[in-house]
């Protein structure tokens, strides 16, 4: 029977199924409860969760995500950031790592790479209901790791929300594909945040980590696209816009570029480039 065990919330979504199937071959046995099999929302539901699985850790990747936290503030700190703190009660009282993951989306407008110790500005709801819920964690648990992670892609052509298949899709049905050329950020291989996570549980290492596969310069949302195309043979140009071309109910930040001292001060590995990280993830897709 395995040693360790994790409890990931918000099993259906892409990063669990990478963080689940990365744990399994490490060893650990995972419990990845839908929302609808855990409501993290109810603190007793959540204690007797783990009264009954006893996991090692606790992995929250359940989420309200950006538009509809614009859309309804109420729910969104209760999603993000009171369940956090019902999950924080229960891990603290019964010794348990929480891992809370957060969002590159707390900084704000200058391009520039921004670490663990810069203050955050928590331009949108969704940004500020995550922060909330970083402080809970921190507050109501002492085994904690927050991981700030970049523009997540994974799970290839099975999971609905990866960015990358997606971006495939659209170009095989246009040849030219609209891109903002004035947002920024770092694309991040799920799989490598798994690595880094488990390194982080494995040395009993807590605290706030940008989790990101890392750059050298600017990465704009035009960029991401073209490096996608490039790598797939694609004849889809891409045309790069102002993202006011693309109106949105919430006001994001320009700039989620990640970069972390912290990692570097625990003796972590930093993640791969992100073009290193995006050709190998690519290599792996159907052709």
């Amino acid at each position: 029977m395995p040693e360790q065990s994790v409890l990931i919330t918000g099993g259906a979504g892409m990063l669990a199924g990478r963080l689940a199937a990365n744990f399994r071959a490490q060893g650990w046995e995972v419990h990845a409860p839908s929302r609808t099999d855990l409501d993290i929302t109810d603190e007793n539901a959540i204690l007797a969760c783990l009264q009954s699985i006893r996991p090692s850790a606790v992995v929250n990747t359940a989420a309200m995500l950006v538009e509809p936290c614009e859309a309804d503030p109420k729910a969104a700190f209760l999603i993000n950031a009171w369940s956090v703190r019902n999950l924080a009660r229960a891990c603290d009282r019964l010794g348990t790592q929480l891992v809370q993951i957060s969002t590159s989306g707390v900084f704000g407008d200058v391009v520039r790479p921004f670490h663990e110790f810069d203050p955050v500005v928590n331009k949108t709801r969704y940004a500020a209901s995550k922060y909330a819920g970083e402080t809970f964690a921190r507050e109501w648990c002492e085994r904690h790791i927050i991981l700030r992670l970049g523009w997540l892609y994974g799970g290839g052509m099975d999971t609905k929300r990866d960015f990358v298949t997606a971006r495939l899709e659209e170009a095989a049905a246009n040849p030219v594909m609209r891109c903002a050329a004035d947002k920024y950020g770092c694309p991040t291989n799920a799989d490598d945040v798994a690595v880094t996570l488990l390194s982080l549980l494995d040395g009993n290492i807590y605290g706030v980590f940008h989790c990101a596969n890392t750059a050298d310069s600017p990465c704009a949302r035009a960029d991401y696209v073209e490096a996608i195309l490039k790598s797939a043979g694609s004849d889809t140009r891409v045309e790069r816009v102002s993202s006011s071309s693309f109106p949105r109910a919430a006001n994001v930040p320009d700039c989620e570029w990640l970069t972390s001292y912290a990692l570097e001060y625990a003796g972590i590995p930093l993640l791969p480039h992100w073009r290193e990280s995006l050709e190998r993830y690519m290599s792996q897709l159907p052709r």
